[in-house]
């Protein structure tokens, strides 16, 4: 099968898109963020790359915390105007309803399914990127959204979640359906013989 060379693009996918939360001269602000990601469970690493001059980079450096809120679709215009102006010109606190956890100085969206409080552990620049390692020191998941399976609460399926994702085509998605389970999938495969 054939391959075409699209360049240097970095497209992985598909994308969670996440609204940052940060006390911006001791007011809470947000921004839409697509790059963001997963760096380890134990300890529980997350990060976030934002451009040097976005607003809410000042209070995550100030407080050396911030949130990482999950929206759902229903959502979707919000968090995109979230992503078009700016904090030093618009203020986003009244967006929202917001709520605190024991750092005091992350605000988190209450209206967000799944809610990190993070604590910065590393921040670094790489060209025109701001990049902020944190470690999670809480996560909040609506009661709804709780189940207990042998004695452990964990979250429903992505679906319910009903997650923003975005794709380097500059559009939205939604989440299908399951497919399968981790760790469990490969007791169907059945590798070649070396024979």
């Amino acid at each position: 099968m054939p391959k075409i060379s699209l360049g240097s693009a970095p497209y992985i996918y598909p994308i969670p898109i996440i609204l940052a939360g940060a006390n911006v001269n001791s007011k809470p602000n947000f921004a839409t963020i697509g790059d963001c990601g997963l760096m380890g469970i134990r300890p529980p690493l997350v990060y976030i790359s934002s451009g040097k001059d976005h607003y809410t980079n000042q209070g995550i450096l100030e407080n050396e915390t911030f949130s990482i809120n999950f929206p759902t679709t229903e959502m979707l215009p919000v968090v995109d105007y979230c992503g078009t102006v700016s904090g030093r010109v618009v203020d986003k606190s009244s967006l929202f309803e917001v709520f605190y956890g024991n750092l005091k100085t992350a605000p988190m969206i209450l209206k967000c399914p799944v809610n990190l409080e993070c604590k910065v552990v590393k921040e670094f620049s790489i060209q025109h990127r701001q990049i902020f390692v944190a470690e999670v020191a809480q996560t909040f998941v609506d009661d709804t959204l709780v189940i207990e399976q042998d004695g452990r609460k964990s979250i429903v399926e992505l679906a319910r979640l009903d997650p923003i994702l975005y794709a380097l085509d500059n559009r939205y998605y939604s989440v299908g359906s399951a497919i399968g389970t981790g760790y469990q999938e490969h007791k169907e495969f059945h590798p070649p013989s070396n024979g």
